[in-house]
């Protein structure tokens, strides 16, 4: 054997052991891996950006990066022992598909443009805390760093508090907004997000993304046979209202209410975000209305829809009317209307208008826009309200023709409490701009919707500095507006909700 068979040979020889080094590498990691896997059930998880909504997912490419989420993709991950994260189900490492070319299974490592997925055995690791909303590295950087959506500069990466579709995702420096996330388990996810999975229709092929399910309209209300009649009003409707601390407010709606004979004696139920009881002057105001349920929550800004869904649990009768802590009634107020529509028709809610605001009755719809400058198609939701879109379609209710199918109404309806309570209530991640949300659900569930706009209350702000109103209550209830808005949106994959003129 001469001198270059030998250096060959001695090359093959050392790439030899090379690859069996590593084979036994791997092959020892995947046994470690498994026996711990064995001794932990698997646990999906989603991923989603706490401040804007957006959930963390793959590209085809194994680019980790931020998307809407989308119940009917693949967005899941597993939390290994030993810190590392797993894309799919990691159970995928140890079946046929770990050897194909898929992202399923592989974990989160570095690369130079972020987060990307690779092999597990030089994943990174990732912590998370308990009561913790920020996913950190482990071990940590000089610093803690934090998953996070970002925008790629000349200086690095930087958090970017409201991600779109396609950004890229890497370890930051933790940004109080930018890097929180919320973990929803895969199952509670599906559950959340259920109604982005109804079939597309078929007579609109143009509309195929989740939201375009929702679109098919329903009929109008119809009759149906019953012998469970409301007769004493009291006995089958409550108020329900939320206030964010303004219990002079709540009494002023109160006493409106109670100018009334026949409505004197309805039941009440506000739940006012905490902490702490107001001044014993107010505490002893509220002790003199009779059935009256005023509750301090113990959390301070828990949010519109958080606050509703927990009053909604103590109504005990089988319908209840919506109210804002500003409103009031007036002569046109006409509950017996609303309640003769729930009780003889199928009709799930029915809605009427405020006396000194514009018509919001509207009806939904799930489609296209065309972005003029860049001539791209994104998904937006519509609202025909502009001209009271219901009263324009005029789809009127047997027996009923001052009133009509509808799809959103004012923040003024009465409704099935058992039906509300199915589509789940208000969305509590919204602690504004709930009101849709709900909505769009109810019509997700095929539940009808009906507006009476003869019915009436009046809406009645209080001056900025009257006793009635709260220091602070402003920024409270609207200073997060640009961000719920978002939210909104997110959750149900469009990027743009937009008012319209034309009748569905």
């Amino acid at each position: 054997m001469n001198r270059i068979q030998k250096h060959v040979f001695s090359g093959l020889l050392l790439l030899a052991i090379s690859a069996f080094t590593l084979f036994q590498f791997l092959l020892n990691y995947d046994i470690k891996l498994e026996i711990l896997m064995s001794q932990h059930p698997v646990t999906l998880y989603r991923i989603e950006m706490w401040f804007g909504g957006k959930c963390i997912g793959v590209s085809p490419q194994g680019r980790v990066e931020t998307m809407f989420c989308n119940p009917t993709d693949k967005q899941y991950f597993q939390f290994l022992p030993d810190g590392k994260l797993v894309f799919g189900d990691v159970r995928n490492i140890y079946g046929n598909s770990y050897h194909h070319n898929s992202n399923s299974g592989k974990c989160v490592k570095e690369g130079a443009l972020g987060l990307e997925l690779g092999d597990c055995s030089v994943a990174l690791r990732f912590h998370l805390p308990p009561n913790s909303s920020f996913l950190y590295s482990q071990p940590s950087y000089p610093v803690n760093k934090c998953l996070s959506p970002v925008n790629i500069t000349s200086e690095g990466f930087i958090p970017k508090l409201f991600p779109i579709n396609h950004d890229p995702v890497a370890l930051t420096s933790c940004d109080q907004d930018a890097s929180r996330i919320t973990l929803y388990k895969e199952a509670e996810f599906q559950e959340d997000r259920k109604y982005l999975k109804l079939p597309l229709p078929a007579s609109n092929p143009e509309c195929d993304f989740p939201g375009c399910g929702i679109n098919p309209p329903l009929p109008p209300a119809s009759l149906v046979r019953t012998t469970d009649r409301c007769i004493v009003l009291s006995n089958c409707i409550t108020v329900l209202t939320k206030t964010a601390r303004r219990p002079l407010l709540v009494l002023r709606m109160i006493d409106s209410i109670r100018k009334f004979e026949k409505y004197r004696d309805i039941p009440v139920v506000v739940y006012d975000d905490g902490i702490g009881p107001h001044s014993e002057e107010i505490m002893k105001k509220i002790a003199e209305y009779p059935n009256l349920r005023y509750v301090i929550g113990e959390e301070r800004d828990i949010g519109i829809s958080q606050g509703r869904n927990l009053g909604l649990q103590l109504v005990r009768t089988k319908y209840f009317l919506l109210l804002d802590d500003d409103n009031l009634f007036l002569p046109s107020t006409n509950l017996e209307i609303l309640v003769e529509i729930l009780d003889t028709t199928d009709a799930s809610l029915v809605g009427g208008r405020y006396s000194n605001q514009m018509d919001f009755s509207a009806l939904l719809k799930f489609d296209y826009m065309t972005v003029k400058m860049t001539n791209k198609t994104l998904p937006q939701l519509r609202t025909h309200n502009k001209k009271g879109g219901c009263r324009s379609a005029n789809d009127t209710i047997p027996t009923f023709p001052q009133c009509m199918r509808c799809e959103v109404t004012a923040n003024n309806f009465l409704a099935k409490t058992r039906d509300v309570i199915e589509v789940g209530g208000w969305s509590k991640e919204l602690k504004a701009q709930e009101h849709l949300d709900l909505f769009v659900r109810l019509k997700a569930a095929r539940k009808k919707v009906v507006y009476c706009p003869s019915h009436q209350v009046a809406n009645v702000k209080p001056f900025y500095n009257s006793a009635m109103q709260v220091k602070g209550y402003h920024s409270l209830r609207h200073g997060k507006s640009k961000q719920m808005r978002i939210l909104f949106s997110n959750r149900w994959n469009v990027v743009h909700r937009y008012d319209y003129e034309e009748v569905l």
